[in-house]
């Protein structure tokens, strides 16, 4: 095949490819609106579209931003539609636009080259960029990409001075995370705490039940949302997460660890209007 079919075929693939990421965002925003994804048993639209879409984290938090945007500014989505500008270009507007704003920055998205685009995204909103990375470069290392103000700079410059001023900015981190780990993680409490360091029962707010079980709890869970998905993988999200009786309390479900569950508030809510059968625990 020639150099000229090869370039018509590419042609014709980049219209069919616009055609069809401009498709995909008008479906997502129907499901974020009706929250459909919440009726198919993904607590939030990301989550529905790494695991349901298979679509990378990236891409994902692409179609997401943009699709919430686009409610509030139509316009972003009809640039896309009619091919003005891409998603790529469209996310990268996504922290200035604004109905009023919305035919500039659609001009500036589909002229400016990718660097300039962001320099005056930036110059309006500072937040904006550096876009967070965590770049994997080795099997044992990763490199992390992120913006900060002055004030956690100095936060960050001052426990260097505590740990020592030879210490990398690594071993800052690590010892800021380890710190907060100890105190903060419930998982890391649990397994701190073993069966016969509690010589009696303490009553705790978060569930009324007691703290043995749930530390038993949050070593066999890990803290993870165990709710399983419909394509059979569990949840397994860490944030926002509260314990469940299998069996209600109100039908005589005993404070136990086997008739507690680790839940994300998504799929605890969702565990209640639809029940545990939907859920396949």
């Amino acid at each position: 095949m020639n150099s000229q079919l090869l370039h018509e075929k590419a042609l014709s693939l980049s219209r069919t490819y616009r055609e069809s990421e401009a498709a995909l965002l008008d479906v997502l925003m129907s499901l974020g609106k009706s929250r459909g994804y919440f009726e198919l048993g993904y607590p939030n639209l990301f989550l529905y579209c790494t695991r349901a879409l298979s679509l990378s984290e990236a891409q994902a938090c692409y179609f997401s931003k943009v699709a919430r945007k686009s409610e509030e500014v139509p316009e972003l989505k009809q640039a896309i539609e009619e091919g003005v500008i891409s998603l790529s270009q469209a996310r990268r507007v996504v922290p200035v636009i604004t109905k009023e704003t919305a035919a500039a920055w659609i001009d500036k998205a589909a002229h400016l080259p990718q660097r300039e685009l962001e320099r005056e995204v930036c110059a309006i909103n500072p937040k904006a960029q550096p876009r967070e990375k965590i770049k994997v470069v080795s099997a044992e290392r990763s490199e992390l990409k992120v913006g900060i103000s002055k004030k956690l700079e100095l936060k960050l410059k001052r426990v260097r001075e505590v740990i020592g001023p030879d210490q990398s900015l690594e071993a800052v981190l690590e010892q800021m995370a380890d710190l907060f780990l100890k105190h903060k993680d419930p998982v890391e409490k649990a397994r701190r705490v073993t069966v016969k360091a509690i010589k009696r029962t303490k009553r705790v707010s978060s569930g009324n039940f007691p703290a043995q079980v749930k530390h038993e709890v949050n070593r066999r869970d890990e803290g993870k949302c165990q709710a399983l998905l419909p394509d059979g993988t569990r949840c397994e999200s860490s944030s926002w997460t509260e314990h469940h009786h299998v069996k209600p309390r109100a039908h005589g479900g005993p404070d136990v660890a086997s008739n507690l569950i680790t839940l994300c508030n998504a799929h605890h809510r969702l565990t209640h209007q639809t029940g545990l059968q939907s859920l396949r625990l």
